[in-house]
């Protein structure tokens, strides 16, 4: 699998790691061989948080029940008495 990362060391883009890609596997720069970070770190840190896509979730079912709101509320409006 191919790591997107540079190297802090040389600056290099170019990463090797084991086939296996178990999490405590190494990623490492292919011209240096510096450490850059583990598979299962690297995973976790590039999958989506499922406190955000809760966030994410929520935000669109309230964007959604204020469009229906306001829809029932313009269906009854020339029908309303003025108070």
């Amino acid at each position: 699998m191919n790591y997107a990362m540079m190297c802090h060391r040389c600056g290099s883009s170019h990463t090797k790691a084991p086939l296996s890609e178990f999490d405590w596997d190494e990623i490492e720069c292919a011209d240096c061989g510096e450490f850059l970070d583990t598979v299962g770190n690297w995973e976790a840190s590039h999958s989506p948080s499922l406190a955000f896509q809760a966030l994410s979730m929520s935000r669109t079912l309230s964007m959604q029940m204020t469009r229906e709101a306001q829809a029932h509320a313009n269906k009854g409006a020339p029908g309303r008495a003025a108070l």
